[in-house]
């Protein structure tokens, strides 16, 4: 009979062990692979970013897309692609610009986007036609995590074999 009860147990262990290992439906699995943009074809529009200062890197949404040189950058989009929201220009000694996108080009329209970048030791808010928020002095990035995941069902597997090996040893009192 003991001999019985070690083999469940350990069955039921192990089973408890191996459902444990399979990820759930609750549980989060995150993975990250980085791809060159494929081309996706169709009408091609273009922004055209008008700065005061050479140098200055120009960032569509999380998308990296220049540098100003003789105070322009022209940043072709697809007319059909997901429009961009925000753009963000920053230079050394300057305060970061950030603003709203709202306008999207047609097929060969383009759309001027102003921007005046202000040295950072003047604590100025910079208002644009174009623009909705203010320039700031940093801009910050937060990572984040994902929530946290339950563990599994290796508790309540555990907790099942104890709960069979009580109740066989209370029986074989008996």
């Amino acid at each position: 009979m003991k001999k019985l009860i070690l083999v469940l147990f350990v069955c039921i262990a192990m089973v408890g062990c191996v459902l444990a290992a399979v990820p759930s439906g609750n549980m989060t699995v995150s993975a990250t692979a980085t791809a060159a943009p494929q081309l996706i074809g169709g009408s091609m529009g273009t922004y055209l970013v008008q700065a005061n200062v050479n140098g200055a890197n120009v960032t569509f949404g999380s998308d990296y897309k220049g540098v100003i040189v003789n105070g322009t950058l022209a940043v072709p989009v697809y007319t059909t692609g997901t429009p961009y929201r925000t753009i963000t220009v920053q230079a050394p000694g300057y305060a970061v610009y950030t603003a709203n996108i709202t306008q999207v080009p047609g097929n060969q329209q383009t759309i001027d986007i102003p921007v005046t970048l202000i040295p950072a030791t003047q604590p100025t808010v910079v208002a644009q036609a174009s623009a909705t928020a203010p320039a700031t002095a940093a801009m910050t990035t937060t990572a984040t995590s994902p929530a946290p995941t339950t563990s599994g069902s290796l508790p309540f597997a555990a907790f099942g074999a104890f709960v069979v090996v009580g109740i066989l040893a209370v029986r074989s009192r008996r």
